[in-house]
């Protein structure tokens, strides 16, 4: 579903799926061992590792992952004038706009969503934390969760009002 090669079109705001299924089994396993033995440490802390670095890699991807326009929206007031009437009514002031020259961001869940619209009539979903959550060592806790649920319902809610049914 991620392939940067074609732009997508979304059917729904669901979730990304997630590419970790894996890791519970892991911990599952790890659990077992430590309480077997003790060995289960090395596992543990194994899968931790193995799990950040995939979390880290499918979050980079969500980044690059472009979306298709039908209605290609020439200024960011363009997008602004049909999204925020449509997240407003949909999901009230959990989300919240802010607009930096010709980048609009939606702020959803702690999250900043930049839509960065391509000339080649798609566009991209560019996630970012505050500062100051960015550089709290904890932040990175349920941080591929949040992106992966918030990114397709921006995505999908701004190709509804640009087309895409």
């Amino acid at each position: 579903m991620m392939s940067t090669a074609e732009p997508i079109i979304l059917k729904s705001s669901a979730p990304i799926t997630t590419k970790n299924g894996w890791a519970k089994w892991g911990y599952i396993i790890s659990l077992f061992l430590v309480a077997a033995g003790g060995v289960g440490i090395l596992g543990l802390i194994g899968v931790f590792f193995v799990q950040c670095m995939r979390e880290s890699f499918h979050r980079d991807k969500i980044r690059r992952t472009k979306y298709k326009f039908v209605d290609y929206p020439t200024t960011a007031d363009d997008i602004y004038n049909k999204l925020q009437p449509a997240f407003k009514e949909k999901y009230g002031d959990k989300m919240e706009f802010d607009r930096d020259g010709e980048t609009l961001s939606v702020h959803y869940d702690k999250i900043i969503y930049d839509i960065n619209v391509n000339e080649d009539a798609t566009f991209c979903i560019w996630w970012r934390q505050s500062v100051g959550r960015a550089i709290l060592p904890w932040s990175d806790f349920g941080l591929y969760k949040k992106i992966r649920t918030g990114t397709p319902i921006v995505a999908y809610e701004l190709q509804k009002q640009f087309g895409i049914n």
